[in-house]
C-alpha cells in the first residue's frame, strides 16, 4: 500500500501544476485598439456603475474618466482581459529636478477576477517596462494605501483643507496690491504663475496647457470664477480659481471653495484673502486647501469652523540608482552614507549603495558588502519625497539598522514641504 506521505507528495505536485499553468494562462501586455472596448466596460464598471449602463448617452458638457493622455496595459486569462492600468506620461519636481514620472490611473479589474493577483502582476509588467522607458519615479492617487505599499508606493503628502468664516479673516491694508477678475476659458494668466510656483514647489508636475479647462480634481470643468492680484505696474503676482458650493447632503453648509491659490509674498496671500473676507454677504464660509499650512495667523481667531488633514498622493522610486544623481544637494554638504534597499516590485533596486556627497553633487557607488542601513523602497521614498526624517521613520520600525547612517540620510535629504495636486 501506498504511504499517506506519497499521497500528499502527489497532492503538492497537483497544486502546484495548476498554479503553474494558471500563471502561464495570465499575459500582461500593452494593450491595443482591439482593446478599447473592454477596457471601456471595466472602467465604467469599477468607476461608474451607479449609471446601471454601459452605453450612457453623450452630452456636450460629457468628459472621459481621465483626461490626461493615457497609455493602457492590460492584463488576461484564457483570452479575456481582467484588468487594466493606465500610464500618464509626467514631469514631476523631486529634489529641485524635474524627473520622468509615470502617473497611474484608472486602475481596474473585473470583479470575478480580483484578489487573484492579476493587478499585482500587471504592475510587476509596468514596472520592468517603465524602467526599460527610463522612468525614474512614479505616483498615484490611492483606492487603498494598503494594496498599493504592496507594490513599492508610499504615503508622501496630506492635504490641510480649512473651513474659515469670512468674519475671521484679519484684514490688513494691501496698498501695494489690486484684484482684477479674467475671463480667459484656459486660464491663460493663471497657467503661467502655475506654471513659476512649479520650480518653488517639489512634488508638483508641469501642466499641459491644453488640459487647464478640464483639471477634474478641484472640478474645474464644473467651471468657477478666476481673480488676478497684481501689483501697482500691473504685474501678475497670484491667483484665485473660485466656486460657490450649496448647502448639500455632502456638505453640512454653503461655501465657497477655493479651488487653488497662488501667491508668492506675504502682501499677496493677504490681498487675496481680504479679498475672500469680502464675500460674507454671499457665504459665511470659505473652504481651501492652501500649498503652505501660515494661515492661522491671518485669522482672528485661530479657533476655525474646520481643519482637515486629508491624505493625498503616493510615491515611489522606479530606478534608484538613475535617480540619485541627478537630484538638488546643497553645495555646503559633504556627506557619506551606505544603506541596503530592499524592493520586491523593481528588483534592480535591490543593492547595496555608498552616496557620497560633495560640491552639490551625489556620486553613486554599488558595493559588495551589505550595509549597517537597511531601507524598503517604499521608506526611502518618503525620505526622498520630504515627508518625514529619518529619526521619524525610526521611530516606529521603518529604518533598521545603524541610527549614524540614518542621520547622515536626514542631512542629504532633510524633511521638507512637497505636494502632487494634478488628481489624475
Amino acid at each position: 500500500m501506498k504511504s499517506y506521505g506519497f499521497y500528499q507528495k502527489k497532492k503538492i505536485i497537483i497544486i502546484l501544476f495548476l498554479s503553474i499553468r494558471k500563471l502561464i494562462s495570465m499575459i500582461c501586455r500593452l494593450a491595443t485598439d482591439d482593446d478599447k472596448e473592454a477596457i471601456r466596460k471595466i472602467r465604467v464598471y469599477a468607476f461608474e456603475g451607479r449609471k446601471n449602463r454601459y452605453d450612457t448617452p453623450k452630452t456636450p458638457d460629457s468628459l472621459p474618466l481621465v483626461i490626461y493622455p493615457m497609455t493602457d496595459y492590460v492584463v488576461e486569462e484564457n483570452a479575456t482581459i481582467s484588468a487594466v492600468i493606465g500610464i500618464i506620461d509626467f514631469s514631476q519636481r523631486i529634489r529641485g529636478t524635474w524627473v520622468k514620472m509615470a502617473g497611474i490611473s484608472a486602475v481596474a479589474c473585473k470583479p470575478e477576477y480580483r484578489r487573484k493577483q492579476h493587478i499585482t502582476k500587471l504592475f510587476e509588467f509596468i514596472f520592468q517596462d517603465l524602467h526599460k522607458k527610463e522612468y525614474l519615479v512614479s505616483s498615484l492617487y490611492p483606492f487603498s494605501y494598503e494594496f498599493y505599499e504592496k507594490v513599492g508606493y508610499a504615503h508622501v503628502d496630506s492635504l490641510e483643507v480649512y473651513s474659515i468664516r469670512c468674519s475671521n479673516i484679519r484684514q490688513n491694508p494691501t496698498p501695494n496690491r489690486r484684484i482684477e477678475e479674467d475671463f480667459h476659458p484656459e486660464y491663460a494668466r493663471c497657467q503661467a504663475l502655475y506654471q513659476k510656483m512649479t520650480e518653488k514647489i517639489d512634488g508638483l508636475v508641469k501642466r499641459p496647457s491644453k488640459l487647464w479647462i478640464e483639471l477634474m480634481g478641484w472640478s474645474w470643468n464644473s467651471r468657477g470664477f478666476q481673480f488676478i492680484c497684481q501689483d501697482l505696474n500691473g504685474n501678475d503676482l497670484g491667483y484665485l480659481i473660485i466656486r460657490f458650493e450649496q448647502k448639500s447632503h455632502r456638505n453640512k453648509f454653503p461655501y465657497i471653495e477655493v479651488r487653488e491659490m497662488i501667491t508668492f509674498d506675504p502682501e499677496t496671500k493677504q490681498a487675496l484673502l481680504n479679498f475672500l473676507a469680502n464675500h460674507d454677504s454671499q457665504r459665511k464660509y470659505i473652504k481651501f486647501a492652501p500649498l503652505d499650512s501660515n494661515y492661522l495667523l491671518y485669522m482672528k481667531s485661530p479657533d476655525i469652523k474646520e481643519k482637515r488633514h486629508l491624505s493625498n498622493s503616493m510615491f515611489r522610486i522606479i530606478d534608484l540608482e538613475k535617480l540619485l544623481p541627478k537630484l538638488s544637494y546643497l553645495d555646503s554638504l559633504v556627506e557619506n552614507v551606505c544603506f541596503t534597499i530592499k524592493d520586491t516590485g523593481c528588483p534592480w533596486n535591490n543593492k547595496n549603495f555608498e552616496l557620497q556627497i560633495k560640491n552639490g553633487q551625489c556620486q553613486v557607488n554599488l558595493v559588495p558588502k551589505e550595509a549597517k542601513l537597511h531601507l524598503t523602497i517604499n521608506t526611502l521614498s518618503q525620505i526622498i519625497f520630504g515627508i518625514y526624517s529619518t529619526a521619524e521613520l525610526a521611530e516606529v520600525g521603518k529604518i533598521d539598522g545603524d541610527l549614524t547612517e540614518a542621520r547622515k540620510l536626514s542631512q542629504i535629504f532633510p524633511k521638507q514641504p512637497a505636494t502632487l495636486r494634478d488628481y489624475f
